[in-house]
């Protein structure tokens, strides 16, 4: 029987968590650990989760903010130390149902990356995401089925091209193959580069609506900070998949920098955001990481 190691990161949002934790506890298949890390959160998180729990659960908080990416590292280095045979990435703002993960495991071709069919909350009859398409050329993304009604249209197990990293089931051997998600992006995108990367290993992916979860929805960044993350990802990995659409983005890139430090910087006046240590390092990035790809 395969072991699996659940990672799920969580900044500022406990209450979401324990809902996520709780609905993990329901689960038929039940040879996992929780790998959980809190992303340095300046609110009360630490002190909510540490008595409440789960017993198969490695708490890891962590002393400064490291970002979404490098944060699921942490947890997947320690479920593959810990022996686990998949990592399953899990948005803390999800509630699984109870044969959730039994499907998951039985339904994933070997050798495959795969995801559940992904429903809202409220309405809960509504997708979020029912696999995804993702343009190589440009990077852009594309979620089947968004806001509409689940129904027999999505009911059938298939390949795609995007996985959404909210819930994703990957196997030791394609980390160990593909690697870890790029702690560059800090957050956001990351799904977007690894499954480029699976594509170019020759790595399938599966949508598999058999297993369910509910999402929320709410990103626990928002604002301006979640656009410039956004926009500076997607420009990072224009840059770095020297695509087509690079030789036009290197006339246009200064613009769009400046344009986003005005903005961000204006925004982070009013109100920090996930982390004013995020804004330094996006700060850095723009003066080193972008700077140097343009040369």
């Amino acid at each position: 029987m395969p072991k699996v190691g659940i990672i799920i990161s969580n900044y500022n949002g406990w209450q979401d968590t324990l809902v996520c934790l709780e609905s993990l506890q329901r689960q038929t298949f039940t040879d996992f650990e929780i790998i959980l890390i809190d992303d340095a959160s300046p609110n009360d998180s630490v002190a909510q989760l540490q008595d409440k729990l789960p017993p198969n659960t490695v708490f890891l908080p962590q002393q400064r903010n490291v970002g979404f990416a490098a944060a699921n590292n942490i947890g997947i280095r320690r479920a593959l130390a810990d022996g686990c045979d998949f990592a399953l990435l899990l948005n803390n703002d999800t509630a699984a149902r109870p044969d959730f993960l039994e499907k998951l495991l039985a339904e994933t071709p070997a050798g495959a990356v795969s995801c559940p069919k992904m429903l809202f909350m409220d309405p809960p009859d509504e997708i979020w995401f029912a696999g995804g398409a993702l343009d190589p050329k440009t990077g852009r993304v594309k979620h089947l089925g968004g806001h509409e009604k689940d129904g027999p249209r999505f009911a059938e197990k298939k390949q795609v091209s995007f996985i959404t990293f909210c819930c994703v089931l990957l196997p030791r051997a394609v980390i160990e193959q593909v690697g870890y998600l790029d702690e560059t992006l800090f957050m956001y995108c990351e799904d977007v580069d690894y499954c480029l990367r699976l594509t170019r290993a020759g790595v399938p992916l599966w949508f598999l609506p058999d297993a369910v979860i509910h999402h929320k929805a709410g990103g626990s960044a928002g604002g301006m900070l979640s656009v410039y993350y956004i926009t500076r990802n997607t420009l990072y990995l224009t840059c770095k998949g020297r695509s087509t659409a690079y030789a036009r983005l290197k006339t246009i890139l200064p613009l769009l920098t400046g344009a986003a430090r005005y903005a961000l910087t204006k925004a982070l006046g009013r109100k920090k955001g996930r982390s004013y240590g995020a804004f330094r390092g996006a700060v850095d990035f723009w003066n080193g990481k972008m700077g140097r790809m343009e040369g």
